[in-house]
Order: structure tokens, then sequence, then C-alpha cells
């Protein structure tokens, strides 16, 4: 630790792009390009005239642009909008100041209602694409009821910039700190003390971190609020712990911080020694104050504390638990990835027994208070990884199986064990549709139906291209048959023979070379 610092131009035809590249003397290559649809990292996607697809930074569906090309591989073409010849009647100039090269947001050049379409589409593109499940028209986007300051967590990276540092956001596609000076996604106290905390930074307050020798103390700052800002809780992400001179350092900057907002609920130090991109380590030191917020959703009150998972938007993450919760039948459930039991109590409405499993400890311990506090009756929560807990036993007598992973999914032996049990019902809630599209492929394997009916998805991340779905599947026994009566031939209510033919010449695998 640092001494006296705390811590140490022609029209295109829907093709693709059009004419001959046109090179910038000392810049990029230009070109002229149709967008069709999106990715799930906001970029708008084209076709090359050689058929290569195009990603395109800050262009939208609908829209011709002038691209500028970044990078070309020998499948793909990285690119920017340079200009936009024929703009989408939905996009709109960005209110944040910092979009443009601030990496936290991808969306904000489209009006709110176009964000809703595009997450719907991506959601639909890859249970297509991925799970090959035939979608039937739009599924349907539940917006969130605020657009911005809907956010109750911001982490901002710190580093080292001669004996002060710098804080923000990384750029996109980097770790280069864009030094924001505030988020429109996040309320306005937790706003006014990232302020505060930055202006210490910038003037030398703290020994920052620096990536590239793997030295320094502070390597973030995350913020949690609750109820809009009404709590607030300061955790400062560091190498090492808080010893001595620097532990009393740190009390004495709550007590100022304390004077200036009196929301702030306590000042905590994360210790994360280890290098690579996770933020939060296991160890966490309580300089003052308390370690935990409150958030009241429904008619529930939920107690987290700062390295717990919550839901990051808590007013539509009531609307998904609410709808989740709807589905649910029957009287026992298995839910897995808890958190802090948000969603348990939710779900304890609808069941007799709810046994839930949650890997972070002291995510656990607030489960069982929340359980607790809420008077959640016939309810076990279990610490551990859900694929290393959960063994065939557990699935005894269960109704319905609630699973809510992060990102990654679930794991392949988890899946498996859950489609061996015959567990008649599967809700699952996903923060990807990728992952949920591979999981839903192994589970529709082993006998499971997804309901389309119940598919629906909640914008839980306005002006990103982040969404959340929810969909139920169930096991079909074998004993389940449809019988249908078809003839072939001419004439009413026969299928003609010559039909069926061009239906199989366009399902023909494609031809293999080994």
């Amino acid at each position: 630790m640092c001494r006296a610092r705390i811590g140490r131009e022609n029209i295109p035809d829907g093709t693709g792009i059009m004419g001959e590249r046109k090179e910038n003397k000392g810049g990029p290559t230009m070109e002229q390009l149709y967008i069709d649809r999106m990715n799930s990292a906001g970029q708008g996607i084209g076709r090359a005239a050689d058929g290569r697809t195009v990603f395109v930074e800050g262009a939208l569906p609908g829209e011709t642009a002038v691209i500028a090309v970044r990078q070309e591989k020998k499948s793909y073409i990285q690119a920017r909008v340079e200009r936009v010849v024929e703009a989408s009647p939905e996009r709109r100039e960005p209110p944040c100041r910092w979009y443009r090269s601030c990496g936290g947001c991808q969306l904000q050049h489209a009006e709110y209602t176009l964000q809703c379409k595009i997450k719907a589409m991506l959601a639909a593109d890859a249970l297509r694409r991925i799970g090959g499940f035939e979608i039937d028209g739009e599924i349907p986007c539940v917006p969130s009821r605020s657009e911005w300051r809907y956010r109750n967590k911001a982490s901002f990276p710190v580093r080292a910039r001669g004996r002060a540092g710098d804080v923000g956001f990384f750029k996109r596609g980097s770790h280069e700190i864009v030094p924001v000076d505030r988020c429109p996604v996040i309320c306005d106290r937790a706003n006014k003390l990232y302020a505060v905390v930055k202006n210490m930074i910038n003037y030398g307050r703290f020994c920052c971190y620096d990536e590239k020798s793997n030295s320094g103390w502070l390597r973030h700052v995350v913020i949690r609020s609750a109820r809009d800002g009404e709590e607030l809780l300061l955790i400062l992400v560091a190498a090492a712990r808080p010893e001595g001179g620097a532990l009393e350092s740190l009390e004495r900057l709550y007590d100022h911080l304390k004077e200036r907002f009196p929301e702030l609920r306590g000042l905590v130090v994360n210790v994360n020694p280890d290098e690579g991109n996770v933020i939060i380590g296991a160890e966490s030191v309580l300089v003052k104050g308390e370690d935990r917020l409150t958030e009241r959703l429904g008619n529930f009150r939920l107690d987290y504390d700062g390295t717990s998972f919550f839901q990051a938007n808590p007013g539509q993450a009531e609307q998904l638990f609410a709808y989740a919760a709807s589905l649910v039948e029957g009287q026992n459930l298995l839910e897995l990835y808890c958190g802090v039991g948000a969603l348990t109590a939710f779900l304890s409405r609808k069941a007799k027994t709810i046994r839930a499993v949650e890997v972070w400890p002291s995510a656990v311990a607030l489960a069982r208070e929340n359980g607790e506090f809420n008077r959640i009756e016939g309810l076990t929560v279990v610490q551990g990884a859900a694929e290393n807990v959960v063994v065939p036993a557990d699935l005894e007598g269960i109704d319905c199986v609630v699973v809510d992973p992060p990102r990654a999914g679930c794991d392949k032996s988890l899946i498996q064990t859950i489609a061996a049990s015959r567990v008649p019902r599967v809700l699952y809630i996903s923060c990807n549709p990728a992952t949920l599209a591979r999981d839903a492929v192994l589970l529709r394997d082993a006998g499971y139906a997804l309901d389309m009916d119940s598919l629906k998805v909640f914008d839980m991340f306005p002006q990103t291209s982040h969404v959340e779905a929810v969909v139920l599947l169930s096991y079909k026994t074998p004993d389940s048959h449809i019988h249908v009566k078809v003839e072939f031939g001419e004439g009413k209510g026969k299928i003609p023979i010559d039909k069926i033919a061009k239906r199989a010449e366009k399902y023909k695998p494609k031809e293999k070379v080994t």
C-alpha cells in the first residue's frame, strides 16, 4: 500500500455491399451496406457482395449506411457506421455523451420501442438457429417500467495514471478507461456518490491498480442501491485486505461520505488478488456501517449484500418473477441458482415445498433469512453448485424444476440429470437466449416439449442488447399419442404426392465431404 493514500454511394438492392470499394487515403476502406438484422452484441448485420457476413457497430435493421471497415477475416468483416444514408424511423440521438465510446450500452441510438422488438427478435433467432425450434410470429416482449435510472448496481473499473488514477467504464472492445462523469441508467443518488469517489481517485487519494504490472490496490468501485437510491452501499474491490493505517483511513472516509450521503448504509472492501476479468473476490471486509441493503418486490422484503446476486432492475424483476410463478404447477419445487431468494418468495405462493440451491455462501445465508422474514413455509436452502449437489434422489416427487442460471447456462451434466428424472416440468429463466436454446435442445432430445405459448422475453436491461427470457418445458410421456389419418392423392382433404416430394427435397440434408 502507498503512504498517505488509501491502498497502494449506390443504393443497395438488399443483398449487400454495392459497387467498388472506396479506399480512404490513410483511412479505412469505405463501403455501402444494407442492414437487415441485429446480433446479440448490438451490431447490425449485413451481407457483403462476396457472401461474407458484415457486423456493423452503430447500425439498425432496415438502414442503409456507409461503413468503415475495421477488420477483415476469411468469413466475416467488422465495421462501424461512417454515415447513415437511409435511417430507420426509430433511430434517435443517444442521450449519453459517452455512448459512442463507452461499452456499457449498445442500443441508445434506437427508440425504446425498437429496442424491445430487437430483443424479441434476438431470442427468436437464437431458438431457431441454435435450437432448431419453429417460432411462429413474434415473441412477446415485456418492456421495462423505467427506460432510465433503473439499474441498482454499477461496477466502475479503476486504472493507475501516474500517482493518481482513472475510473469509469471500459471502452468498447478494450480495457481502456472511458472516464464518464455519470451514468444515465443508474439512479441520481448513486451518480452523486460516484462523482465524489471519482474525484478522490483522480486526485490521488487511492493507490490504483495497474493491469499490466498487476500492481496497485484499488481495482473497481462498485455502487449498489435499493429503493431508487434510498439506500446505498459502496464496495471497493481491492487487491489486498486493508490493514492498520489504511483501514483507519477508510473508516474516516466512510464518516466523511456518510455526512454527505445519509442514505449510505456501509463501506465494504472486497478482496480480489487474482488477475483476470472476474470483478468480485471471495473475501469481504466490512469497514464501517452495514453490509446489506433492503429491497421490496411485490409484497416481499428482501435483503442482499454487496457480493450476492440480485436482479439489476427491481421493477422489471417484479414483473418477471410474477409471470414465472404463474407458470408453476404442482406442490413440490426444486429451484436452482436461487440467489438471495427473490424468485423463491414469488414461487412460494404456488408451492407446498421448495428445495432451493445456491453456490454463493452469503447468498445462501440471506436466502434463509429472507425465507424466515417472509414466512415461507416448506423451504430448504442448500449450498453448493447445482451440478454437484443435485442427484436423482432429489428429483423424486418434484413437480417442477426452476432454473435461473448465469449467462453460461446450466452445466450439461445437470441438464442430463434433470432429463433422466423425467420431472414433469422445467421452468427455464435465462439472461442469454443462446445458452437457453442449447439447453432446451438437450431437454427436447430427452422427451421435453417447449411450450411456445409460455415463451416471453422481459427487457431487464434497457439501452443494452441483453434480454431475459422465460419458457416452460413439459415432459411428454411415451403413452401420449396423437392419431392422425392422412390420405395421399388428388381430391378434397388429400395431400398431393408432388407436394410431399417438394417438402422432402427442401429438408434433404446437405452433402458432406470428408
